[in-house]
């Protein structure tokens, strides 16, 4: 994603992390990268955010505990530039009978075929209305995009409120 992002807009500064050092090695090595994209091996709950005009946690948050999802959420509204955006794309366990699709491509994503790692604690769902009731707190106004009919992923934008026409 962070290099159809670049590919997008070329002189976009992108700063790509991830918690899996064989997923940065890779990204690192495309022969795409140049001085505006950069790639960090780190953990999303503990990373230093800096100051962005977007953030995007696309299905990141499952890999998380509760608690440190609503850290991170809080984190990335703290660190946004005036007009900022945040887009979250994330299973949403709200919707209860679509989540058993995200579920299985989850289980098939990380037991079956390996390709994304777990802790030991597993996967921890959110919900839709706790991104809300976090965006709210922060006095953000959270809006959602619902493109799927077989999984609970969905796309939610979290914006400032002067901003969110």
């Amino acid at each position: 994603m962070s290099y159809m992002l670049h590919f997008t807009s070329p002189l976009r500064e992108i700063t790509g992390i991830d918690y899996d050092e064989e997923k940065i090695e890779t990204a690192n090595n495309c022969f795409s990268r140049n001085e505006w994209i950069n790639f960090i091996c780190a953990d999303a709950a503990s990373f230093n955010f800096e100051k962005y005009d977007g953030i995007v946690l696309s299905d990141v948050l499952h890999y998380l505990q509760p608690f440190q999802q609503k850290t991170i959420i809080e984190k990335c509204i703290d660190s946004l530039n005036p007009g900022g955006n945040i887009i979250i794309r994330e299973g949403n366990r709200d919707l209860k009978e679509r989540h058993k699709g995200t579920r299985l491509t989850e289980f098939f994503s990380t037991r079956f075929f390996g390709f994304n790692k777990t802790s030991s604690l597993g996967l921890s769902f959110i919900s839709g209305s706790a991104i809300r009731k976090i965006a709210e707190e922060k006095n953000m106004i959270c809006t959602e995009i619902d493109n799927t009919k077989y999984t609970s992923n969905m796309i939610f934008v979290v914006k400032h409120e002067q901003t969110a026409s």
